[in-house]
């Protein structure tokens, strides 16, 4: 969130820092900042590795701020080979990593005094499927050449999942 007092403020560059618990099978790649209305104000960016498994996000478009409060999410996407159960926790520091701030009305440059602050931590998951025979309906007896009869009902929970599951078939015998 930016909640921007007297006037509009421009960012030249933004840069904020990718913390990991485990791997992320590589770069994240395709970040970008996005405004409360999902239009892309900056990106779509690669990160680029600082030390071990610490990734460092540079977004090096001008961003402008308007005034008042305003949320904005950073996307991207997680490489392929990402450990499931991952979690990143991503941080800037606009005193130290944001440059080049300039207030739209007067044209001055601004300092900021924000220090070190973290976004929520988030948490890789894979997707997954759990497919079960109900136990209802129950066994029973019917009368051959009956039609439109459940024999049984298959639940499909993808409730631990961390996305969306989409298949075109279920082969039952």
């Amino acid at each position: 969130e930016t909640d921007i007092k007297g006037e509009p403020i421009s960012v030249q560059s933004m840069v904020f820092t990718v913390a990991t618990t485990s791997s992320l099978g590589g770069a994240l790649t395709n970040v970008t900042l996005v405004d409360s209305n999902g239009a892309v104000v900056a990106g779509p960016v690669d990160t680029g590795y600082t030390s071990g498994s610490t990734q460092t996000i540079t977004f090096t478009d001008t961003v402008t701020f308007p005034v008042g409060l305003k949320t904005y999410t950073l996307k991207g996407k997680v490489a392929s080979g990402a450990t499931n159960g991952a979690t990143l926790t991503i941080s800037t520091t606009p005193s130290s990593g944001w440059t080049n701030v300039t207030g739209q009305t007067t044209g001055n440059n601004l300092t900021l005094t924000n220090g070190v602050f973290s976004m929520n931590t988030m948490t890789v998951k894979a997707a997954a499927l759990d497919i079960k025979v109900s136990a209802t309906p129950s066994a029973q007896s019917i009368v051959a050449g009956t039609q439109g009869f459940t024999f049984a009902n298959i639940q499909l929970d993808a409730s631990q999942s961390g996305e969306d599951v989409r298949f075109s078939s279920i082969p039952l015998s």
